[in-house]
């Protein structure tokens, strides 16, 4: 009889002490995926405040709209800025007449789109735009046929100088007539109208980029090459996508 209940004892310690155990397993257990949850979050939100540190990109984290003004495209009349909504965006200024730093400029973006159409879709891919400064010798037109010689599908926007001042002073892009005679070494295409003043505009190539809510995500300061544009703008887009 005492055995008996000596057994019932040591089998009810022993259940006791299994259960224990169980329970002391199953809380480590929910305690390691609870930190490894916490942890995951941690560091998602820590890659989504992270700075891309490049010499080739400077990240705005004020992030300012880009402003609201009416410029022109070719076939479209009059257009609103605001048409840049809902799309990644790149910007460069420069004119026609440009003898070779915007031909190179452009070049080099359309080799930039080369590479980035072989590793994001359609839809990531940004929207190369080229706003001439010029618009006493760069009709809509003329843009339009210009850019379309480096990539069929990059625009050519202008404006009226005083659009363009409320444009591109924000976004730290200045300009300046010089009067030069025009000099093409590259067997580039430039616009040669005998009828207007002979002069050449130095500018910035500051390149901007600007999200698809239309605020100006970071610049793109010259020099650039393409292999690295390419590769930062697949950076801030996962980013942005966190």
């Amino acid at each position: 009889m005492l055995e008996n209940k000596s057994e019932k004892a040591s089998e009810q310690k022993n259940k006791t002490a299994k259960t224990s155990l169980i329970t002391q397993l199953v809380f480590v257990l929910l305690f390691v995926i609870i930190v490894a949850t916490i942890a995951n979050q941690i560091k998602l939100s820590m890659d989504a405040n992270k700075v891309i540190i490049s010499q080739a990109y400077i990240e705005l984290p004020d992030r300012k709209s880009l402003p609201i003004v009416s410029l022109e495209q070719a076939g479209k009349g009059k257009i609103s800025t605001e048409m840049l909504k809902g799309k990644w965006h790149m910007l460069l200024f420069g004119y026609t007449f440009c003898p070779d730093v915007c031909p190179v400029e452009l070049t080099v973006l359309h080799q930039m789109m080369a590479i980035l159409r072989t590793q994001i879709s359609s839809e990531q891919l940004p929207q190369i735009v080229f706003i001439s400064i010029d618009p006493e010798r760069d009709s809509p037109e003329i843009i339009a046929d210009y850019v379309k010689y480096f990539d069929p599908d990059f625009i050519g926007l202008t404006g009226n100088k005083k659009e363009l001042q409320i444009l591109t002073m924000p976004l730290g892009i200045t300009w300046m007539k010089q009067k030069n005679a025009l000099k093409n070494n590259n067997n580039i295409p430039v616009n040669k109208n005998k009828t207007n003043e002979n002069y050449l505009i130095s500018h910035t190539t500051t390149i901007i980029l600007v999200n698809p809510k239309m605020k100006v995500a970071g610049l793109f300061p010259a020099p650039h090459s393409a292999q690295e544009m390419a590769k930062i703008y697949r950076q801030v887009i996962e980013k942005e996508a966190l």
